[in-house]
């Protein structure tokens, strides 16, 4: 019993022992936790948080400030690294662009509990993402920008991106293409994205950041064996299975030739022509366009008029098509293109345009590389003879095709063509579904390239300044198109690349 009172009388003792009382809480408040920053390289961001004291406290010294970022791809805090140690955040950014988690920190000095508040912050430049368009404005080439704003959700446009960024890339001669992907090799590892833009006398990349040049990024710098100074691309088809091999493209350059350029098979361009049969040796004249799944590659013959198949991006020769796979000869082909980029659960279907020589009748074609073509039919849509772009729907399969200024969509069952756009007296450049690379995951992307985007430009206006960017919602049913962008103030829009961010 005495111990039994010991205890108690102890447990008594302690209970008096502890006194409670409120400290300091601290809220933070004009810091968007919602849609985070976007800091400009090689500019100061600003940022002025407002601190909530619970016991009115607000001279700046009762308290430490700690700003600090990390790459939103790293998750240890130990990757952590200070930024700045001052109430207001007006730092010059010279990180290189990305996407950064930021942190704010307050500590109050008193008690030393830290509050703390994360977002994001992109790094990022004026040429950071968006769309790339090639125009020819009399005969010369010129580059101009859609940039786009990630937090505003919003374009601005640059003319002339080069000579706005300072860059001292040749773009003499006609425009041919802008093509922007990820390719990966040895000697350029921190130049692995590629912006290629090829003209009539030379194809080159730009630094992916800057745009900037040197003559290192030449193609030819891209290519085993020895190829002319004017070597250079009219068409470029790139395809992957993912971003860090496996990375093709094939290059119809202006000798006519088909050459490709292989991460997967080890090597740049080859400059081999891989338009030549494997029995006997025996070459043949091609023409741009290829369909490839990252592997096999489709391409055509136009002296025998036949398809023709390369098994892989190393293979020295190819063959034609297997004749179990019922693909039709005799035949000009006119335009080629490949889904790339199908929803989940679905093929990547290539179409091809082809001319009947003698009687000037045009065909539709329908493949999945590999496999028997499943549709081969008459085009009987309305001004098909007339048809200079073509494109397909990623989501209802229809073929697009313009003439002049017009627009048609064709229904592949009910092979009837419905008129979508009527530009008048002004002609249709350009026509696509926009292959943008890296499209997975990036909702933008996916729904950006299902858009009909149509190029247009007025005669007699002047150059320059005479052309118009369109992009329209493709409905079901053979429903009227919907116009969703518009953009003037371009020149006759040739080629159309997305720089992507992933």
């Amino acid at each position: 019993m005495a111990l039994s009172a010991l205890v108690l009388t102890s447990c008594y003792k302690d209970l008096g022992n502890y006194s409670y009382h409120q400290i300091n809480q601290v809220t933070i408040a004009n810091f968007d936790t919602i849609n985070g920053y976007i800091a400009y390289y090689n500019d100061t961001l600003t940022i002025s948080p407002t601190l909530v004291s619970s016991q009115n406290i607000t001279a700046d010294d009762a308290y430490t400030y700690e700003w600090s970022y990390r790459l939103s791809s790293v998750q240890s805090a130990a990757a952590d690294s200070v930024l700045a140690t001052t109430k207001t955040l007006n730092k010059l950014i010279t990180l290189a662009p990305g996407s950064y988690l930021l942190m704010y920190k307050v500590t109050d000095k008193k008690t030393g509990v830290t509050f703390q508040v994360k977002t994001s912050m992109q790094v990022s430049t004026e040429i950071y993402e968006g769309y790339l368009v090639l125009n020819d404005v009399g005969g010369s080439a010129r580059l101009d920008m859609l940039s786009f704003n990630k937090v505003q959700s919003t374009f601005t446009q640059y003319t002339d991106v080069l000579q706005k960024q300072g860059s001292t890339v040749p773009m003499t001669g006609q425009p041919n293409q802008v093509l922007c992907m990820v390719y990966t090799r040895s000697n350029v590892v921190t130049q692995n994205y590629g912006i290629f833009l090829a003209t009539s006398t030379g194809t080159n990349r730009v630094n992916q950041e800057t745009f900037g040049w040197d003559p290192t990024y030449n193609i030819r710098y891209l290519t085993v064996g020895d190829p002319p100074q004017n070597f250079t691309a009219q068409h470029l088809t790139g395809a992957y299975i993912n971003t860090n091999s496996s990375n093709s493209i094939y290059m119809y350059a202006g000798d006519g030739n088909m050459y490709v350029y292989s991460t997967n098979a080890g090597f740049a361009f080859k400059y081999t022509p891989l338009n030549v049969y494997a029995v006997a040796g025996t070459p043949f004249k091609t023409t741009p366009w290829v369909a490839t799944d990252g592997t096999t590659a489709v391409f055509y013959d136009a002296d025998n008029r036949n398809f023709v198949t390369a098994s892989a991006p190393g293979v020295a020769t190819v063959v034609p098509t297997a004749p179990s796979l019922n693909y039709p000869t005799g035949y000009d082909l006119v335009w080629m293109n490949c889904n790339y980029y199908p929803e989940a659960g679905q093929t990547k279907t290539t179409y091809a345009v082809l001319k009947d020589p003698v009687t000037s009748k045009v065909y539709l074609l329908r493949f999945n590389i590999g496999v028997a073509q499943n549709y081969f039919s008459e085009i009987t849509g309305t001004d098909i003879a007339n048809a200079t772009q073509f494109t397909v729907s990623p989501d209802y399969a229809y073929l697009f095709y313009s003439a002049g200024g017009k627009v048609y969509e064709y229904d592949l069952a009910l092979q009837q063509s419905f008129l979508m756009v009527d530009k008048g007296s002004a002609q249709i450049s350009y026509l696509s579904c926009l292959h943008i690379y890296d499209r997975y995951g990036n909702a933008n992307y996916v729904n950006w390239s299902k858009l009909l985007t149509v190029g247009s430009y007025d005669p007699a206006g002047t150059p320059g300044n005479n052309g118009t960017l369109e992009q329209y919602s493709v409905q079901p049913v053979n429903g009227q198109i919907l116009l969703t962008s518009q953009w003037t103030g371009f020149g006759k829009i040739v080629s159309l690349a997305y720089r992507a961010r992933f």
